[in-house]
């Protein structure tokens, strides 16, 4: 099969597509054809080798984490699911070859049904950023009716769904972004929308409960000041001094927290469920076709001026 490689750590060019044996899967695992995958900043980390000391794979290695497709394989235990069934999951990129493939192996609580409302496209997209901005919020955020919220990065993949949930869940919420992308932050409900270019995010003091930093350019230190007592500042980029600072939380009013996200079934069913009603938009800002555009694609995303996702599809 065709194949994208990570053949060392580094920029772009370490990515090579290359032909590779189509996987083996195990009797609890099932061989998924891939219809479409997308790209994160998860992604981006690990072929930059920022995230080695989390990975536990060897180089050359298959890269992704979320996609869709059709199961055309399944091992001799398993029951869920059968040949023929359009699934929608996400694999866990420091263990696992991923989807920047033909076919990807899965096992089966990484995966749910595809509802037939949903693409392909819209599918592959929304498994972690969805059930990332609702763990957020809900479990690191503790967010509550009535509490004053911050996304930094709300135009964003995480975030512009972030946006959504939170004012589901009764929140009034403050969208950080650059101008261009202040009516798609308005229109996706926030309250108000700050260009980061222009004005300090932080200048009005004690006024969140939780802030939820997407974008990865701030610390802890320049937001607490518009935190309120017993406010949460969320980083969703893990990395060892922001750990240390986790662990300074029983010695002061203000937390910080870190996404560590486990995807369950449960939660990818709830945000596919919500957008399946529509409940929740799922913005796809651009769909490339075909393993090649890659590059093209990296590159925009590297960027950071992507609305919601990008996603490229296989075949």
């Amino acid at each position: 099969m065709k194949a994208i490689l990570l053949q060392h750590y580094g920029d772009l060019s370490a990515l090579k597509i290359d032909e590779v044996p189509t996987p083996v899967l195990s009797v609890e695992e099932v061989l998924v054809k891939v219809k479409a995958f997308t790209i994160s900043p998860l992604e981006l980390k690990i072929r930059k080798g920022e995230a080695k000391m989390f990975v536990r794979r060897k180089l050359p290695m298959l890269m992704g984490v979320d996609f869709s497709g059709e199961i055309v394989a399944v091992g001799s235990a398993v029951q869920a699911f059968n040949v023929g069934d359009e699934v929608m999951g996400a694999i866990d990129p420091f263990k696992q070859s991923g989807p920047y493939a033909e076919y990807v192996v899965a096992k089966t609580d990484q995966l749910i049904p595809k509802p037939a409302e949903l693409s392909f496209e819209i599918a592959a997209a929304l498994p972690i950023a969805g059930a990332s901005a609702l763990s957020c919020l809900r479990d690191l955020g503790k967010l509550k009716s009535g509490q004053r919220v911050m996304i930094l990065g709300a135009a964003g993949a995480l975030g512009h769904l972030a946006v959504q949930i939170a004012k589901q869940m009764g929140a009034s919420v403050t969208g950080v972004c650059r101008a261009s992308n202040f009516e798609f932050v308005k229109g996706l409900g926030a309250d108000e929308v700050i260009d980061y270019t222009v004005q300090d995010p932080f200048e009005r003091e004690e006024a969140y409960d939780l802030i939820i930093d997407i974008v990865d350019k701030y610390t802890f230190k320049q937001a607490q000041q518009a935190l309120k007592k017993g406010g949460i500042f969320i980083n969703t980029v893990p990395g060892p001094a922001k750990f240390l600072q986790v662990a300074l939380n029983p010695f002061r009013s203000k937390k910080m927290a870190l996404l560590m996200l486990k995807l369950t079934t449960s939660d990818l069913a709830w945000v596919t469920n919500q957008v399946k009603e529509g409940k929740l938009r799922l913005h796809l800002d651009k769909i490339y076709g075909g393993l090649e555009s890659i590059y093209e694609a990296t590159t925009n995303v590297e960027a950071g001026h992507v609305r919601g996702k990008l996603v490229i599809k296989v075949g």
